[in-house]
């Protein structure tokens, strides 16, 4: 039988992250709501300590390294609150950022789902190919681990879970070409 070829692979890493190292510099920020969703979060108001923002850029760089060695940074890194009927929309992280991470700190496991971003195209031709190209990627992530995606994959999150999410975004710098 022939064996075929992926074309197109979107990676991420999921890893265990030790939540003892991050703090944020106001661990008992009032939670707002922003989103469709009205889901409690901190977002464009949360700021991690020194320590553990260089903590996190280690474990990150661990991951991303293997594709670039430019500099990067973190931005936007805020808390969701999340009770058992809470969502969050399907969205992408715009913006200049290059990769995007979720940590499961309260939760007991990752809702997340991610959805191929030919979704339509291939729903429209190939429909009758789901079992074989699957639509959506949901990773079994448990508390304690970070997820790292590029940026722009779309994703979403069900309700079904209680606990508190971690997200923040990493651009890239790239470095100017040697004469």
């Amino acid at each position: 039988m022939k064996q075929p070829q992926v074309m197109f692979p979107i990676l991420c890493f999921i890893e265990p992250i030790d939540l003892e190292k991050i703090n944020f510099k106001e661990p008992d920020l009032e939670y707002g709501s922003s989103f469709l969703s009205r889901t409690p979060t901190t977002l464009g108001r949360d700021e991690l300590t020194d320590e553990s923002y260089n903590y996190l850029c280690s474990e990150i760089e661990k991951c991303i390294s293997q594709f670039s060695t430019d500099p990067f940074y973190i931005s936007q890194v805020w808390r969701n609150k999340y009770k058992k009927t809470d969502w969050q929309d399907p969205h992408i992280h715009s913006g200049t950022c290059q990769w995007s991470f979720i940590i499961y700190d309260t939760v007991s496991e990752g809702r997340t789902v991610f959805m191929h971003p030919s979704r339509k195209d291939i729903m429209n031709q190939w429909g009758i190919y789901s079992d074989v190209l699957p639509m959506d990627f949901i990773p079994r992530v448990p508390s304690k681990h970070i997820i790292i995606f590029p940026s722009w994959v779309e994703h979403y999150v069900v309700d079904g879970n209680e606990g508190v999410t971690i997200s923040g975004n990493i651009h890239l710098q790239r470095l100017p070409e040697e004469p």
